[in-house]
């Protein structure tokens, strides 16, 4: 494994576990300012509030779980994409009724004038026939 799949293991990891933890906070610290969302079937959420304000009342209503196998990745200076699939599993916080769903995605990372890298695109869709 190069270092440069090396790190975008590390980014991809990071993310998912933090969406796994159900924890806005956690989630929101890995993101840029001006993050855009790309979520199937709703309005295009671009910046911090946006998202934020999706992501809460998203753990609010569900226990989510997402399996991401980061499919690709590239790095070119300061940007660095890669391509995924996904399964996920989210509980009902108030009926317990479970839903299933597949899809794929890509995500953009900026490396930050200080260092780390945020979050600056994720953008995703379900498969055909999934839930």
């Amino acid at each position: 494994m190069t270092d440069d799949q090396a790190a975008g293991a590390q980014l991809h990891h990071a993310y998912v576990a933090a969406i796994n933890s159900n924890d806005i906070d956690r989630m929101m610290a890995l993101l840029a300012d001006d993050v855009v969302f790309q979520v199937s079937g709703e309005p295009e959420l671009v910046g911090h509030d946006a998202v934020r304000e999706w992501g809460a009342s998203f753990f609010e209503a569900f226990e989510a779980r997402y399996d991401k196998q980061q499919t690709d990745f590239g790095l070119s200076g300061d940007l660095a994409f890669a391509r995924y699939t996904y399964t996920a599993r989210f509980v009902g916080r108030e009926d317990g009724a479970v839903i299933g769903e597949t899809g794929k995605g890509t995500t953009v990372f900026r490396r930050q004038a200080d260092g780390p890298w945020l979050l600056i695109i994720d953008s995703w869709s379900r498969d055909a026939g999934s839930q």
